[in-house]
């Protein structure tokens, strides 16, 4: 059996289960769905996802015995260990533009929200209305 057909087999299911989660009538509010469509997701791009993240790992271990190793530095575009180290280590200098990220962010799920509280009203409305 190809590969290609194997994680097509074994994400069937999860696909499956992902339509019925969308299909399910009124009691499921649509935050939920998300949620759990979220984590469907992850379930389902994970064939994909594991061999792409080993490689990653195993770069990263290549990439430190090298530069322990030898003392070559890499440049950074392929520089993986140093960005990582950068990404969670960086911090914002100025408050208020933290805090404007911090109230857009906060901004932008309040608006999330009242869409899905909308989208739950609406299917409400059409359940009463075709009886």
């Amino acid at each position: 059996m190809p590969l290609f057909s194997k994680l097509i087999y074994y994400m069937q299911p999860f696909v499956e289960h992902l339509l019925d989660t969308w299909l399910q009538p009124l009691p499921f509010p649509t935050i939920l769905k998300f949620m759990h469509s979220c984590i469907l997701m992850v379930f389902i791009f994970l064939p994909i996802l594991y061999p792409i993240l080993i490689m990653i790992v195993y770069y990263g271990i290549l990439q430190y015995l090298i530069e322990s190793h030898f003392d070559i530095r890499y440049t950074n575009n392929m520089d993986l260990i140093h960005n990582v180290d950068y990404v969670f280590s960086y911090r914002m200098a100025n408050e208020k533009h933290a805090l404007f990220v911090h109230l857009y962010i906060e901004r932008w799920r309040y608006v999330v929200t009242a869409i899905a509280s909308f989208v739950d009203y609406m299917r409400l409305i059409l359940c009463l209305m075709m009886g």
